[in-house]
């Protein structure tokens, strides 16, 4: 039989446009054989350019799985609500999705894609005839960066659907028979292993670091280590380690595909290698940034936490995806200013969750829910935030933040980013970014929008950070704590990243916070906020199976009221359907149904 079931296995090259600065803006526009196409280094670039188009553009999340490998992640965690009404977190949201839904075939069709591209590219780029005319071994290189990527493509996977198809390392025939190509499931922890050696196999290969402009955005040492990292802290997490939950998710063999018994080990395993990240690249280093007239610890701290995702391959970036869609990103995080006009006017549709805004701490370090904290839901307080040229009344829940919350979150009466407007955004019903003023769905449903990544008006083709050093460290800080609840190393690293924030760190010295007595709830605290709308939190709160807590509702302000009658009352605007089978996306039914060795996951 020549079917092949879906484009798990039979897809072939699929020329994509968009990849990592100057190397892959590039496209064949002519028409070649198979191995005419392989034959020069020209189209090779290409080939290998559309092997690296399925690593995920974040800022696609908009539309997700519309043709690209973007996920629903900032909607349909407790970060955000994305009031677009077609928005496919809604149906996440409200378990209105299932084993048949589209974007979940296509998500893992299109990685599956991105490894059969891989093995295709590394099977046949020994065809060219000028790749290693500069004396530099370009062939090898190129090989090696497919390698890694495929065995990327199979970590995305892995941390969605849980345990995975693993097709080997020769590419698949698109006349292969379903017989030859009727893979069972392979275990988690087998998967973890193929992902981490053919990781080592390729980084062995690669240079550490960029060696020119060119490389940047490419696979390198340094990147292969980082998603090593993240292998081994999603193998380690309770989601996959010992989590009897899956109990009876097994092949038709009886094969049990997830580990019924806890290994902390796993842990040190985690820990180990970002610890190893850290001392081995030192030249990443966390993004400071001085304030030019007012160099104060919280105005520095500001500058820094905004620009490290607006600074394209600051110090901080390991991996950034080049010329993403910032465009559609800003469009979705801009209010919808009825006094606005072209890049101040945009869609809301990025609605902060009150349980962010709460989330973040104060300036004094503390958390919101701390009694001593000095936060408090009621009153206003005449207050000039950092990016202001003006004093304003607001909310007291808005005043004397973290520096980090600043950069998160636009509230009512907080000047717009642009500095070349006069514009004061407001989310109260008939303020000028409020419902009462909008005709159609384009207001925040929460009375705030995602302030966060947002540039400058006309600000487009920046990169989009895909791994940053901050996120090495509170893996580090997460794995070391949970292979040793006495690691100092772990406040050491708390601590970095809180100073960088401008808030005081935990420790016994001048200045400093109490350590506080739940270790790994600080340490998640913190990974919460410094993280914040980089698409972690979605994958957080599931492989610490705390998404049943956590994903049961958004709370937002009366955005039907104004000020003066209820609007800064606190409100449940969404209810969201959270189940167990929820934690991982089902398997398409096509495969099922198509392959009879492939098992569906547990709840589905």
């Amino acid at each position: 039989m020549k079917n092949i079931f879906l484009y798990t296995i039979a897809a072939l090259f699929i020329i994509g446009s968009y990849g990592c600065k100057k190397f892959l803006n590039q496209v064949p526009d002519d028409r070649l054989t198979f191995d005419e196409s392989f034959a020069t280094k020209s189209t090779v670039d290409r080939l290998l350019a559309n092997v690296y188009s399925t690593l995920p553009d974040e800022m696609q999340q908009r539309f997700p799985a519309n043709g690209y490998t973007a996920g629903p992640w900032t909607g349909a965690s407790d970060e955000a609500d994305y009031t677009l009404p077609s928005s496919f977190s809604n149906n996440l949201n409200s378990g209105n999705w299932d084993a048949t839904t589209g974007q979940v075939n296509t998500i893992w069709q299109l990685y599956y894609r991105g490894i059969q591209a891989s093995s295709n590219f590394i099977a046949n780029v020994d065809k060219c005839t000028d790749c290693n005319n500069s004396g530099i071994d370009y062939i090898s290189r190129y090989k090696n960066e497919a390698r890694a990527l495929r065995a990327i493509y199979y970590y995305y996977l892995l941390r969605q659907y849980g345990p995975i198809i693993l097709l080997g390392n020769n590419p698949i025939s698109p006349d292969a028979p379903i017989e030859a190509i009727s893979i069972p499931r392979s275990s988690f922890d087998e998967c973890v292993n193929y992902i981490n050696s053919e990781l080592d196999a390729a980084a062995a290969g690669l240079p550490a670091l960029p060696i020119a402009n060119e490389d940047y955005g490419r696979i390198n040492k340094a990147v292969i280590h980082a998603y090593k990292i993240q292998l081994f802290l999603t193998a380690a997490s309770p989601l996959f380690n010992g989590n009897t939950d899956y109990a009876t998710l097994k092949n038709k063999d009886g094969k049990q595909l997830i580990n019924q018994t806890y290994d902390r080990t796993k842990w040190t395993r985690a820990a180990t290698a970002a610890k190893s990240f850290i001392t081995t690249y030192p030249n990443f280093t966390l993004f400071k940034k001085a304030h030019p007239t007012a160099p104060t610890v919280f105005n520095n701290a500001f500058l820094a936490c905004r620009d490290v995702m607006l600074t394209d391959w600051n110090s901080e970036v390991i991996l950034a995806k080049g010329n993403a869609e910032v465009t559609s990103l800003q469009y979705n995080m801009t209010p919808n200013h009825s006094n606005g006009s072209g890049s101040d006017k945009g869609g809301s549709f990025l609605s902060a969750s009150q349980q962010l805004v709460e989330a973040y701490f104060m300036a004094n370090g503390k958390s919101t829910d701390d009694n001593t904290s000095g936060f408090t839901r009621t009153g206003f307080t005449d207050f000039q935030a950092p990016d202001d040229n003006a004093v304003r009344s607001v909310q007291n829940m808005y005043v004397n933040r973290e520096p980090r919350f600043y950069v998160g979150i636009t509230y009512t009466n907080r000047k717009w980013i642009n500095p070349n407007t006069t514009l004061v955004t407001s989310f109260e019903f008939n303020g000028n970014a409020g419902r009462g003023s909008i005709s159609n769905n384009d207001y925040s449903s929460t009375g705030y929008t995602q302030r966060k990544n947002r540039g400058l008006s006309g600000d487009g083709g920046r990169t989009a950070i895909m791994i940053r050093l901050a996120e090495i460290y509170l893996d580090y800080a997460e794995a070391a704590y949970e292979a040793d609840n006495n690691d100092p190393d772990v406040l050491t690293y708390i601590n970095l990243i809180r100073e960088r924030a401008g808030i005081p760190q935990y420790g016994s010295g001048a200045g400093m916070l109490s350590v506080p007595a739940d270790l790994r709830d600080a340490i998640r605290r913190e990974r919460r906020v410094e993280l914040a709308f980089e698409s972690h939190r979605y994958f957080d709160t599931r492989r610490w199976k705390i998404a049943e807590t956590t994903e049961r509702s958004i709370m937002g302000l009366d955005i039907g009221k104004n000020a003066a009658t209820g609007f800064y009352n606190i409100v449940q605007q969404e209810s969201r359907v959270f189940e167990k089978k929820h934690y991982l996306w089902p398997i398409p039914n096509g495969e099922v149904q198509k392959v009879p060795l492939v098992v569906q996951n547990t709840g589905w």
